[in-house]
């Protein structure tokens, strides 16, 4: 059943001709963990920003349970790529704070579920750390927990593992799921990401992004069953294939658009 759907969706941001995004649709199902995959500058973190209400369609509709998406809303929790930490709190304050103002909890059952989530990403011994005496990868724990906190039914992530290294991009991955699954009523997941290797791992379907206005040229069924294993993952040929067929179709769009480009400059 579609919780989340894009009907014909365009915007063009004030100032510029051209459009970000260009007659979108998309639906995403109830604990679906969908990721987008697609060049720079092809809409997808602005679909991200339609889906969290903080930008207003030109065109279309977007719905939420048949609801019409806004505003920004409780029902949908984002992570950025930056963390988007509030610098003069704490860990424990940057989670706690969360669920006071959205209602969840307050008090000191706030404070005790926002140390159960530091302790669930594995930093306990840093709850009164202040974000910049974090590393990268831990700062980014403490947005993943305190967007995990909201308990919302729908997670929009921007790219959030891409200024962290290789390792603590595989820890922050194998994080993400494992607070997907947790309690075995899986959230919603929208996943905006440039590595197609991550979305293989992470998503139950992919939607690939044309170059240009974001539209999608195509979407991808991950037939992979869960758990996966990384290293049995990689070797399996319809990985490989997968790979490849995504890859191509990348390749293939960003070719057509230079084409297109060229031709039109009269090169």
């Amino acid at each position: 059943m579609a919780l989340l759907k894009l009907e014909s969706i365009s915007l063009t941001y004030p100032g510029d001709e051209c459009p970000a995004v260009a007659n979108l649709s998309l639906s995403i199902d109830q604990g679906e963990f969908l990721a987008v995959v697609g060049p720079s500058g092809c809409g997808k973190s602005s679909t991200i920003g339609l889906l969290a209400g903080l930008t207003a369609a030109t065109s279309g509709r977007i719905t939420l349970q048949d609801r019409p998406i806004l505003a920004p809303g409780p029902d949908r929790a984002v992570v950025f790529q930056d963390y988007s930490l509030f610098p003069w709190m704490t860990a424990l304050d940057n989670i706690s704070f969360a669920l006071r103002e959205s209602g969840r909890s307050k008090g000191k059952p706030a404070e005790e579920k926002a140390k159960k989530l530091l302790e669930l990403v594995g930093l306990s011994s840093y709850s009164h750390k202040y974000p910049g005496e974090l590393s990268g990868g831990m700062r980014q724990r403490v947005a993943i927990a305190r967007a995990f906190a909201l308990d919302a039914p729908v997670y929009l992530l921007d790219e959030p593992f891409g200024a962290v290294d290789a390792k603590n991009r595989v820890s922050l991955q194998d994080l993400l799921l494992k607070l997907w699954t947790g309690d075995g009523n899986k959230k919603t997941v929208f996943l905006v990401t440039h590595d197609i290797d991550e979305a293989l791992y992470l998503a139950d379907r992919i939607a690939v992004f044309t170059p240009g206005p974001g539209r999608v040229v195509k979407t991808v069924e991950v037939p992979f069953p869960r758990p996966r294993r990384r290293f049995f993952l990689v070797k399996d040929p319809r990985y490989i294939e997968l790979r490849n067929e995504i890859l191509s179709l990348l390749q293939q769009e960003i070719l057509e658009e230079l084409q297109q480009v060229e031709g039109g400059a009269g090169i």
